[in-house]
C-alpha cells in the first residue's frame, strides 16, 4: 500500500476521480457518529475488485460472490476506520462507526444514495485516494468521509486548517 493522498473535493471533482457515472464499482459504507457526523465510502472499480479479490484469494478457484462482499466488507472496515481514527486522533475528537455494508452498483447511483443519506447537498467531502501494490501492480480505490453539513468545518477548524 502507497502513503495515501488526500484532498477536499467538490461533488463532480469526487465522481470524476472514480470514474464515469455509469462505471460499476464496489462500494462500503461506514456510517460515522460522534464528534463528527456522515460516511465513510470506499469505492474500487468493478475491474479493480476482481484484480485485488484475486490477489487476496491467491490459489482459490472457486470465489462466490458472498467471499466478494466478505472481502470489501473486512477491507473497508479495516482501512477506514484506520484513516477516519488517525484523522479523529490528530483532531482530539471521539468518532465512531457502523457495521460496514456493501453494494455493487453504478457509480452514480452509490453517490447518490450515500449523499442523501448524508444529507449532503452542497458541502465539500474529503478524499483519501488508495493504492494497493500486489507483485508490482497498483490496483486502486478511492476512499471518501462525506460528511453531514457543519461537520468538515468542525474537522478542519480541530486540525487548525
Amino acid at each position: 500500500m502507497e502513503i495515501p493522498q488526500l484532498d477536499i473535493l467538490e461533488f463532480n471533482d469526487m465522481i470524476k476521480r472514480v470514474g464515469n457515472d455509469d462505471d460499476v464499482v464496489v462500494a462500503v459504507l461506514l456510517k460515522v457518529f460522534g464528534d463528527v457526523l456522515g460516511n465513510i465510502l470506499f469505492m474500487i472499480k468493478n475491474e479493480e475488485a476482481e484484480k485485488f479479490t484475486n490477489a487476496l484469494m491467491f490459489g482459490m478457484t472457486e470465489i462466490n460472490e458472498d467471499m466478494i462482499y466478505s472481502i470489501f466488507q473486512e477491507v473497508g472496515n479495516i482501512l477506514g476506520n484506520s484513516y477516519l481514527n488517525a484523522i479523529a486522533q490528530l483532531a482530539n475528537m471521539s468518532v465512531l462507526t457502523s457495521v460496514p455494508s456493501v453494494a455493487v452498483d453504478m457509480l452514480a447511483a452509490i453517490m447518490t444514495t450515500t449523499f442523501m443519506d448524508a444529507e449532503q447537498y452542497s458541502e465539500n467531502i474529503l478524499a483519501i485516494d488508495t493504492k494497493f501494490i500486489v507483485d508490482n501492480n497498483e490496483i486502486a480505490g478511492n476512499f471518501f468521509f462525506i460528511p453531514k453539513p457543519g461537520s468538515l468545518d468542525i474537522l478542519l477548524n480541530k486540525l487548525g486548517l
